[in-house]
This record gives C-alpha cells, structure tokens and sequence, in this order.
C-alpha cells in the first residue's frame, strides 16, 4: 500500500517536473524586448554562421554528456534556446537582406540574453 502511494507520489513529480520544463521551453523560445541592434556586415556572415554552427555542435555535445547534474541540465537548456533565437534572427534579417540586394550589412535587434551570448561569441563585431 505505502509503495503504492510513493508510486503514484513519483509519478505525480516525474508529470509537475516535465509540465514546468515544458513551459521554460515556451518561455525561452520567445524573444524578449530589444536591448540593442546588432550589426552585421555580409563580409562578416561566413564567419558568423561558423562560429554559430561550432557553438551549437558544441553545445549539444555537453548535452548529451551523462554527468551533468539537473541544474546544468536547464542551464544549458536554456542557453540552447537563446543560441536558437539568436541563429534564427540572424538567418532571417541576412535572408531579407538577400531579398532586397541593396544593402551590404543588415542590423538584428537583440534581447538582453541574446546580445550577452553575441558578445561572448562575438566579441568584436559591431553593435550600434
């Protein structure tokens, strides 16, 4: 009766954790209000999109590292959706750039957590 009782206990925990992580993804996935306009100049984007393909390729080698306690876990996960925001507004302002064939940097409005991972990865491109 009582392993009964721990069971469903344990299931009801295992069902409230993946329901909050479920909403973190939500939440993370959504951009938040632009801190700053980045940048980027079309001689700049194959570099770019390097750096961003190693970071991601890195980031999902940690991830599949067995040792990571829970907290890593949702600290990477989180940095994972804003590598993913932060790929994906790049590729869509360089794509409508493209579009346009007039102009030879596009600017990227950035949120706080974005513009932080751009500055770590790319330090020294501009912002304005």
């Amino acid at each position: 009766m009582e392993e009964c009782i721990m069971n469903r206990d344990s299931k009801e925990i295992i069902n409230n954790m993946e329901f909050l992580i479920n909403e973190l993804h939500k939440e993370w996935d959504i951009s938040g209000i632009t801190k700053a306009p980045v940048i980027i100049s079309f001689g700049e984007i194959e570099k770019i999109n390097k750096v961003l393909i190693m970071r991601i390729a890195k980031t999902q080698a940690l991830a599949e590292e067995e040792t990571m306690t829970f907290k890593e876990s949702i600290s990477l996960s989180k940095e994972c959706y804003v590598l993913l925001r932060l790929a994906r507004k790049i590729k869509d302002k360089e794509d409508k750039t493209k579009e346009k064939a007039m102009d030879l940097e596009f600017s990227v409005p950035l949120d706080k957590e974005e513009l932080e991972l751009f500055k770590v990865m790319f330090g020294g491109t501009k912002v304005g």
